[in-house]
């Protein structure tokens, strides 16, 4: 039987998030119902009453997947539908990648810290990882030097997150460049999750790692940036179609295909994502200003880790709290808050915020975690 390794974060925010009243580890923007969707876009969602509850398309509908293939031609390439392939969430895109690409006796290369997933299943598929190091000198972006000295000749593919989560940098194209041509030169795939891609607060819209590369693999999902969790509904892109054939073959032995009503909301909100993302980039834009005075506010006790160009999430340092995750257990079993002790990423002495939360979250949760803080450290010193 292949080895798991328990999935940290998610382990973490099951046992904890319940027992909460106020959830800023949340990294999707506020959730929307499909009438506020109607009502940020001006257009009515219409259901219709004679769909068949059957299995439907299995790549996902022609429509879904053409207006997806539309979002990616953006960049200055010309995709269709057949450069997509719909899947349950970007956590079933990211697994099926490493299901047709990574197992024994091949080696992949991961940037860290990341989301956990992306190197864990390549791992229990039975290849190597090697994890390439974010560090704060290269504004927790990848190292080309150190990028280089991990590749092999068995290397089958690199994994980087733009944005990045837990960090909130951005890979800006120049790098992300500079990181393709070092992997078209060993002629391997390059896997970037996207999820937060379209969430961009103070730089550049980097191009889609598909855009720009063969060999990439763009995987993105309808919960963070479009609100919509609830669908489980994600996707994959590459101008390579053997690999979307590969990942293909390999759904037909777990999920098979994705709900015909998901497909069917999916097509609807995505037909108005212009409204969607500019108010949920104006939502973390506020909501971010408003982390960052708290911050400046609170000096003596937090500080970034690092200052958020993208995304929906960040690291925070508590300063003096050395074990942050037995303080964010506390917070949540006694204060009602739920955080996430950052070294769920390997990134001790933090604890993750999510700032696409409703302002309401954040305006009644921050006065408690301050607070909670000051406690602990008295606590602790006694």
């Amino acid at each position: 039987m292949p080895h798991q390794e328990d999935f940290e974060v998610e382990r973490y925010m099951d046992d904890h998030e319940n027992i909460v009243e106020y959830n800023i580890a949340e990294t999707c923007c506020s959730s929307l119902s499909l009438n506020e969707v109607a009502e940020i876009s001006g257009n009515k969602f219409e259901f219709d009453y004679n769909m068949k509850f059957v299995y439907g398309a299995i790549k996902g509908s022609d429509r879904l997947r053409s207006l997806i293939a539309k979002m990616y031609s953006e960049d200055g390439i010309s995709l269709d539908k057949d450069n997509v392939l719909i899947t349950n969430g970007a956590i079933g895109a990211n697994f099926l990648v490493a299901y047709a690409l990574a197992g024994p006796g091949d080696h992949i290369i991961s940037v860290a810290p990341t989301y956990q997933q992306l190197f864990s299943v390549p791992k229990m598929f039975g290849a190597e990882v090697s994890l390439l190091q974010l560090k704060e000198e290269d504004g927790f972006t990848p190292n080309l030097n150190d990028l280089k000295g991990l590749i092999r000749p068995n290397t089958k593919y690199i994994i980087i997150n733009n944005p990045n989560n837990p960090l909130g940098s951005v890979i800006e194209n120049s790098l992300l460049k500079k990181i393709v041509d070092i992997a078209r030169l060993h002629d391997i795939h390059i896997l970037c999750d996207e999820v937060y891609r379209p969430l961009f607060h103070s730089c550049e819209t980097p191009f889609s790692i598909t855009s720009i590369y063969g060999k990439g693999i763009s995987t993105c999902s309808m919960s963070k940036a479009f609100s919509m969790a609830g669908t489980r509904l994600g996707w994959i892109v590459s101008q390579d179609k053997s690999l979307l054939s590969a990942c293909a073959s390999r759904r037909d032995y777990n999920t098979i295909s994705i709900s015909v009503i998901d497909d069917y909301i999916a097509t609807y909100v995505l037909s108005n994502k212009d409204a969607i993302l500019k108010h949920n980039i104006e939502l973390c834009r506020g909501n971010l200003e408003f982390l960052t005075n708290w911050i400046d506010d609170n000096k003596d006790i937090v500080e970034f880790y690092n200052v958020p160009r993208g995304g929906s999430v960040c690291l925070v340092k508590l300063k003096n709290i050395p074990n942050c995750y037995d303080f964010s257990s506390w917070l949540a079993k006694t204060c009602k808050v739920l955080v996430v002790p950052g070294i769920t990423f390997g990134v001790p002495g933090t604890i993750r915020i999510g700032y696409g939360n409703a302002r309401k979250d954040l305006e009644a949760a921050l006065p408690i975690l301050s607070k909670a803080i000051k406690k602990w450290q008295n606590l602790n010193r006694s």
